[in-house]
């Protein structure tokens, strides 16, 4: 699978003649397996290495930096809003939010008297700013006075996904001193996750922004840190001596309290575990999905290390591509044909050593999608007579059911991969191995470079993009245009046959998953919103859409050296999610 131990396999490089695009990730955990780490009184100080097992791609709109990368970016840079323990929202660099009746205007306040690490100020104009750049309108505005070549010059570099994930912001605007306005396109009751975009929703500074040459390798941030130096593989951060953050529970203290902070893309998982045995390093992150040997050692070094486990709130999919030419899966027979030849609790106890949880969904129990309706279940007879139906098809006749599936160039990948097709051998079903670098796998992947935007470059691929319980970051993975026929958000027609359909790598055409979805968003009661949404998730397994694998989770260990993991609150008591799969927030964080 591409979602090896470094699930580097969403970060999209450039790609078409105009477009830059990252895809954004994973996100969501509420709790961890362990309390946090118990609070003595901090002191200010020290210098720590983390272990990571992501690269850094950089820093600008189109540099999404996938799980650990984005806990390492995440020092430096912060957004309007910040999800709590208990799952909802609340303001960080935006002290409140309004809503209108309809869902379709949204109104943040932004908070005052903070400063980018440049000593640039935060204001309403910077956050408008923001959003133009990130959604598109910059480019936009650029290609209706100079030409699409011109923009692509100019700002091409702030195109990525969020111009996607921002579809339904019909129009972004100042609103009195210290206000943004969002009018949205549709109707969304959750729209602030939207804005929270899966912890990546940055708001930069100004220099950085609208750079062209140092957007992507000079972060201009809100946050508790600030770059020393960085490359693919490291970055080392300091303490923003004027961060504006306080502790609720020592206002006089000035965060944060660490000095210097140095991750390390720490490949292999069993030198990553060997580093935080010997104290090399004080702290490494580790994924359920490939590194349960380690994971199971280390919790047993109890008196050495201390664990934070997020929920299995991470749930690698099969996307099958149903538009491609060639591909077998624009029939729904074939579709389930393979779908129902998965042994997902076989697939878990070899492939995770047990770490993973083998799902009766597309989405966990705690997303407001959930539904078992529809979902196939493992089933060697029930694939044969599904692929016996694809055969009976028109010009089927006589044929293998076969695709080209891809992994990466690890061990694992390749090994997830062969697993699979060693089971669907057994139904009668070839599976091709396609083996490529990670970056040629998403460039193929996420290609809007085709005409239509529609093709990704492999018949089916398995990828970890749904998580946690945010529909507004899961929805744009499945509807079938992030810009709909109706949209009135003015760059739709600049982006509809290319980013609109972007994320969608099932490519079905169905729009009825569409309408589904969206009349969940536009439900003014969470009962009435979840049915919809459930309807929705129950439509796309009954017909095939795509599968779930298996669900996962990420962990931390870290020494006795750290203290106040957790501990510190957004405000009086609201504190932020403990462990994610990006990790968790070092604001708070001390040595001993």
């Amino acid at each position: 699978m591409t979602n090896s131990h470094t699930n580097k396999a969403r970060v999209l490089r450039r790609i078409g003649a105009a477009v830059a695009a990252t895809i954004v990730v994973s996100t969501v955990a509420s709790s961890g397996s362990q309390a946090a780490s118990t609070p003595s009184t901090p002191k200010a100080g020290g210098d720590i290495k983390v272990a990571i097992f992501d690269t850094i791609p950089g820093f600008c709109v189109a540099n999404n930096p996938a799980n650990s990368a984005l806990m390492a970016t995440r020092t430096m840079f912060e957004g309007l809003v910040e999800k709590t323990r208990g799952g909802d929202f609340i303001g960080l660099l935006a002290t409140s939010w309004t809503k209108s009746a309809d869902l379709k205007t949204w109104t943040f306040q932004i908070r005052q008297g903070v400063k980018f690490h440049d000593g640039s100020d935060l204001t309403a104009d910077v956050v408008v700013a923001n959003y133009n750049y990130s959604s598109g309108r910059a480019f936009a505005a650029v290609a209706a006075r100079s030409g699409a070549a011109a923009a692509r010059t100019a700002v091409g570099y702030t195109l990525g996904t969020s111009v996607s994930f921002q579809s339904n912001i019909a129009s972004i605007a100042k609103e009195g001193t210290n206000g943004v306005k969002f009018v949205l396109d549709r109707a969304q009751n959750d729209f602030p996750g939207t804005i929270y975009a899966s912890g990546r929703g940055f708001i930069r500074g100004l220099a950085q922004l609208t750079d062209g040459t140092k957007c992507s390798s000079t972060p201009i941030g809100t946050g508790a840190f600030k770059v020393v130096s960085w490359d693919t593989n490291n970055l080392i951060v300091e303490k923003n001596a004027n961060y504006w953050r306080k502790d609720p529970s020592r206002p006089s203290a000035q965060l944060p309290y660490l000095n210097k902070i140095t991750f390390t893309n720490v490949k292999e998982a069993s030198q990553r575990a060997a580093a935080i045995r010997r104290g090399t390093y004080e702290a490494g992150m580790f994924s359920g999905a490939t590194d349960g040997t380690f994971i199971r050692d280390l919790r047993q070094r109890k008196s050495v290390v201390t664990e934070l486990k997020s929920p299995a709130e991470y749930y690698p999919s099969l996307w099958l591509n149903q538009t491609r030419v060639g591909s077998p899966f624009g029939s729904k027979n074939a579709r389930l044909a393979v779908i129902s030849c998965i042994d997902r609790a076989s697939f878990s106890k070899v492939r995770t050593r047990g770490e993973g949880v083998v799902p009766k969904s597309i989405v966990g129990p705690k997303s407001p999608m959930y539904s078992t309706k529809g979902f196939t279940k493992f089933s060697v007879a029930a694939s044969k007579k599904h692929l016996a139906a694809w055969n009976a098809e028109p010009g089927n006749e006589g044929k293998t059911l076969s695709f080209a599936i891809p992994a990466d160039t690890s061990g694992a990948s390749q090994a997830n991969i062969k697993f699979l097709q060693n089971q669907w051998k057994k139904c009668g079903i070839t599976a091709n191995m396609v083996v490529e670098e990670t970056a040629v796998i998403i460039t193929k992947s996420f290609n809007s470079s085709v005409a239509g935007g529609a093709q990704m470059g492999y018949d089916a691929l398995s990828l970890l993009l749904f998580e946690g319980t945010d529909v507004s970051f899961n929805s744009p993975f499945v509807v079938t245009n992030a810009f709909p026929a109706n949209s009135v958000n003015p760059v739709a027609a600049a982006f509809r046959s290319t980013l609109g359909t972007l994320l969608s790598l099932n490519h079905h055409t169905d729009t009825k998953v569409d309408e589904l979805l969206y009349a969940g968003q536009a439900a003014t009661t969470k009962a009435a919103a979840k049915a919809k949404m459930a309807e929705a998730t129950a439509y796309i397994q009954s017909n095939g859409f795509m599968t779930s694998i298996q669900h996962q989770y990420y962990t931390m260990f870290y020494g006795k050296k750290l203290a106040g993991i957790g501990s510190l609150q957004i405000e009086k008591g609201k504190s932020q999610r403990l462990m994610t799969n990006w990790g968790i927030d070092w604001t708070g964080v001390y040595v001993k």
